[in-house]
């Protein structure tokens, strides 16, 4: 089931949608939770997500459980360092005690045909991404964040390599890749940023205008993004990484 609701401010909104989706019944007993925003480059919303919606994800994470909490990234179009210094991370983590995990520099395991960070792994996964059309791939949201996971083969072995590269997965079979990585390691929650919503190039697009002012949440990468695809009108069935079986 995926739950949608109308947008009216990060404070109000988050934790209404976060509580009618029984987050709180899922964290409750977990010891680590790690939460994953889309912060693909060093730009701010709605090109990645922003530290004002994590902020309230962890809120209400620490009012509900006890649980350690991570926030986890492996940029692609910059160094994850950067991106947490200047999309407000740093910040973030230092106000609630949370730790910031780059995950183009974790330790990796294998997983099917991936080297994945192990960590993510090791705790309850929330996957937060923003929603947009994507130039290559028709739409940005929650199985195209787990993009993040993956770092190309070179710079996992060539230490001169652009580290935080992910090239492998755009050269062909991107959306079966996007698959894969989903059935690697689905999220065990959702919840999208649709406040805004951004058209037409993945990094480089325009805010939508007006925007969409919505969030979305479930426990399903793939049913989430079928549900969201439609505000940006784009129809589900045209898209093939959300109709691999």
């Amino acid at each position: 089931m995926v739950f949608s609701l109308d947008f009216v401010s990060y404070e109000k909104s988050v934790p209404e949608i976060l509580g009618r989706a029984g987050l709180a019944s899922l964290i409750k007993d977990q010891t680590k939770i790690i939460l994953k925003p889309n912060l693909t480059i060093n730009r701010p919303a709605p090109c990645t997500t922003p530290a004002e919606f994590v902020e309230q994800v962890i809120k209400f994470c620490q009012k509900h459980s006890n649980a350690e909490i991570f926030i986890a990234e492996g940029s692609g179009g910059c160094d994850t360092r950067i991106c947490f210094q200047e999309l407000g991370y740093n910040d973030l983590a230092e106000k609630y005690g949370v730790k910031l995990v780059d995950l183009n520099r974790e330790v990796r395991i294998e997983k099917q045909s991936f080297l994945l960070p192990a960590i993510v792994f090791t705790g309850f996964f929330i996957n937060l991404p923003v929603l947009k059309e994507h130039h290559e791939w028709i739409l940005s949201c929650a199985m195209k964040n787990n993009f993040g996971l993956y770092l190309s083969k070179e710079a996992v072995t060539n230490p001169f390599f652009d580290f935080w590269s992910k090239r492998d997965l755009h050269q062909g079979g991107a959306h079966k890749a996007i698959w894969d990585l989903n059935l690697c390691r689905p999220a065990d929650f959702v919840l999208v940023d649709a406040s805004v919503g951004q058209r037409g190039h993945v990094l480089s697009g325009e805010p939508c205008d007006p925007p969409l002012k919505k969030l979305f949440a479930g426990i399903d990468n793939l049913e989430v993004d079928r549900e969201a695809a439609p505000y940006l009108g784009l129809n589900p069935t045209t898209i093939p990484y959300l109709n691999f079986s």
